[in-house]
């Protein structure tokens, strides 16, 4: 299961990053209809996010990611074929609902899968995976071209049908919980708050104006950022497991507000490569403890996980990139990143309060049981070279 996810991560961050951006910047296209392409790609993964978890609480879960992923290729696949503002903006729209539609069913039996020990470790892995094919094909981007790039997503969709050749992909059952009480439940508003503010730091931080002479190092910035999210994915995981949800987050909240307040000091090329690998170390531990780790926590017991990834995995992250890009788009409206660094390290240091209130998802029992393993494998362990013949 971790193959779909990862998969699914990464061709999602392709298209978002670089294949949409592509497909729509064609001559003669104005900014309002690259900005209508962006609202319908976003818009309609959001939406289809939301109905796909009620749908699939209502299916053989097996059948509903055969169609989604079976969707997504044909989807990824036409981009080879048709052409034209028109088709830019229909295929906007279905790539979309190709992500959103099953991504909450995925995380959720990603969950299903895993216990509470190792849902951290698990998660790490998946983000682990997807970074370093995200390195692999922009390594390769100059080489592939636009549809080289259609092809590598379609590819790595096509080969996500071996998770389900491999796994029967049950559904755990329990209670359903209504959309209102997942919203108002303590520990998801308590998580979701930071989450938000989270993503409207990362909405703002879109109108940041980089100089110039910063151009030069985007592409090696970009690097720096996937590295130190890679590597900040293992230690998530690690914390997560052995120390609680809890501390990666507000390690990475305060990481981030630190890195938006150097980023206004920021004087050269080299700084602004520091920051970038900050922000991408402290992203990860954010993401990785949260967006699968703690949502999937917090769902545990009831039969409608997809619920809780459905807000915190897509509604509160896509809606609110939607808005700010949008405006970002068709106002084409920046400021100083001396101006707004200040604002985004206030915000987001303001999100560490409800996280340092919010509960601690990892059972303490679960964690002692943990430790008492590991020590009684310790111990095991001294035991055997002791009585080694020497």
């Amino acid at each position: 299961m971790a193959l779909l996810l990862s998969n699914t991560l990464a061709w999602f961050y392709v298209f978002h990053d670089h294949l949409l951006d592509a497909l729509l910047r064609t001559p003669g296209v104005g900014l309002f209809y690259i900005g209508v392409g962006k609202m319908l790609f976003y818009s309609f993964a959001v939406v289809s996010g939301l109905l796909g978890s009620l749908i699939s609480e209502r299916v053989e879960r097996r059948k509903f990611l055969w169609f989604w992923i079976a969707f997504e290729f044909l989807t990824m696949v036409s981009l080879t074929i048709f052409q034209g503002l028109e088709f830019s903006l229909l295929s906007s729209a279905l790539l979309g609902v190709s992500f959103g539609l099953g991504f909450p069913t995925c995380q959720a039996f990603l969950t299903e899968s895993t216990t509470f020990e190792e849902r951290g470790r698990v998660a790490a892995v998946v983000v682990f995976i997807s970074f370093v094919m995200l390195i692999l094909i922009f390594l390769l981007m100059p080489e592939l071209g636009t549809m080289g790039l259609v092809l590598t997503c379609a590819f790595l969709i096509g080969t996500s049908f071996l998770a389900l050749l491999i796994d029967p992909c049950r559904r755990e059952e329990g209670p359903i919980k209504p959309w209102l009480s997942v919203i108002t439940s303590k520990g998801f508003a308590y998580y979701a708050v930071p989450w938000l503010i989270f993503q409207l730091a990362n909405g703002i931080a879109l109108f940041v104006r980089i100089p110039s002479g910063f151009s030069s190092v985007a592409t090696l910035g970009s690097a720096f950022a996937f590295i130190g999210a890679i590597f900040a994915a293992l230690i998530s995981g690690f914390l997560a497991d052995n120390v609680g949800r809890k501390q990666p987050i507000w390690i990475g909240l305060v990481m981030l507000g630190a890195s938006y307040a150097f980023f206004g000091l920021a004087t050269t090329p080299l700084s602004y490569l520091v920051y970038l690998a900050v922000e991408g170390f402290a992203w990860s531990l954010i993401t990785v403890s949260y967006m699968v780790t703690v949502l999937g926590d917090l769902s545990s017991g009831f039969g409608s996980k997809e619920r809780f990834y459905a807000l915190g995995g897509i509604f509160i992250p896509l809606l609110t990139y939607t808005i700010f890009s949008l405006v970002q788009e068709w106002s084409k409206f920046t400021l100083p990143a001396s101006t707004l660094s200040s604002i985004l390290s206030i915000v987001v240091l303001a999100s560490v309060v409800p996280v340092l209130r919010a509960p601690e998802t990892l059972p303490e029992a679960k964690a002692r049981a943990r430790k008492m393993r590991d020590y009684i494998e310790k111990v095991g362990k001294l035991v055997q070279e002791f009585r080694k013949p020497k």
